[in-house]
C-alpha cells in the first residue's frame, strides 16, 4: 500500500530509543522529510542516520526538553527555519514517576502534568495552524492502556494521559472537515527501560508476562506500523480513536 506521503514533514518526539525511534524508522521508509526530537542528541543523531537508510527524504535530529516549554517554543522556530511545516506529528514522552495517590506530592503532580499533557498541547499548537491551512495533517498521540484501565500504581500516567485522550478527542470533532486526523495509541507492555522501572525483578517481568493474553510483551517495532497507517493518505477516515496495542491485555470493551 502507498501511504501517499512522501516529502511530508513528519515530526516525531522522543524518538532517541524504543517507541518513539520505532515510529520514525518507519516513517521514514515511507520516505518523509523526518525531524526527530528528544533530550539526548547524541542517540538520536544516531536515529537520523538511521532513517536516512531507511529512505527518509531528510532527516533531522533536534534536541528538545519537553519538560520545558521554552525548549519546546525554540523546538518549533527551529524546524520552521531548517525543514518547514510539520505536517505530520506523533507525540510521544517517557512516562511520569510511578507511585500511588498518597505518595504523591505537588511537584510530582507538576512534572507529570509538564512532560505527558502540556507538552503534547503546546507541539499541537505549534502543527496545527499550518495543517489547517493546507486543510492536510496527521496527530498521533502516544498514551497508554491506563487511559482504558487505571492503574493504584500509575495515578499520574492514569490521569493526565487521560486528559490527552480527551483533549485529542475534542481537537479530531473540531478539525475534522478540515483534513486533519487525530488519534491516540493506548500503548501496553513493551521492553523499554521504562518497563523494566516498573517491574525490576525477574519475577515482576515473568508476571508481566504472563498476565498477558499474547503470553509475552511486545517490541518497540511492534508499535510503528499502525503509528505509520494512521499518518498516511488512506487513514483519512480514521480520527478520534484511541486504539489499544496490548496483545489482548486490556479487558475494557473499548
Amino acid at each position: 500500500m502507498d501511504f501517499g506521503i512522501r516529502n511530508k514533514i513528519a515530526l516525531v518526539t522522543g524518538a532517541s530509543s524504543g517507541i518513539g525511534r520505532a515510529c520514525a524508522l518507519a516513517l521514514a521508509a515511507e520516505g518523509v522529510n523526518l525531524v526527530v526530537a528528544a533530550r539526548r542528541i547524541n542517540e538520536l543523531q544516531a536515529v537520523a542516520d538511521e532513517a536516512k537508510a531507511h529512505g527518509a527524504v531528510q532527516a533531522n535530529a533536534f534536541a528538545v526538553d519537553l519538560e520545558d516549554p521554552e525548549s519546546i517554543a525554540r523546538l518549533g522556530h527551529t524546524i520552521q527555519e531548517r525543514c518547514g511545516d510539520v505536517e505530520i506529528l506523533v507525540a510521544n514522552s517517557g512516562g511520569p514517576r510511578p507511585g500511588r495517590y498518597s505518595e504523591l506530592k505537588p511537584p510530582d503532580w507538576d512534572h507529570g502534568y509538564r512532560s505527558t499533557l502540556q507538552s503534547f498541547l503546546l507541539l499541537i499548537d505549534q502543527a496545527l495552524p499550518a495543517m489547517r491551512r493546507k486543510n492536510w495533517g496527521r496527530i498521533v498521540a502516544l498514551t497508554s492502556t491506563t487511559v482504558k484501565e487505571p492503574s493504584p500504581m500509575l495515578t499520574l500516567s492514569s490521569t493526565f494521559r487521560a486528559a490527552v485522550v480527551a483533549a485529542m478527542k475534542t481537537l479530531s470533532i473540531e478539525v475534522a472537515a478540515e483534513g486533519i486526523t487525530v488519534n491516540c495509541i493506548a500503548t501496553g507492555r513493551v521492553a523499554t527501560p521504562r518497563l523494566r522501572e516498573l517491574y525490576q525483578s525477574d519475577e515482576e517481568w515473568e508476571r508481566a508476562q504472563r498476565e498477558i493474553p499474547a503470553g509475552r510483551i511486545a517490541q518497540p517495532e511492534e508499535y510503528a506500523p499502525l503509528v505509520a497507517f494512521l499518518c498516511s493518505a488512506p487513514a483519512s477516515y480514521v480520527t478520534g480513536q484511541t486504539i489499544a496495542i496490548d496483545g489482548g491485555l486490556t479487558s475494557s470493551l473499548l
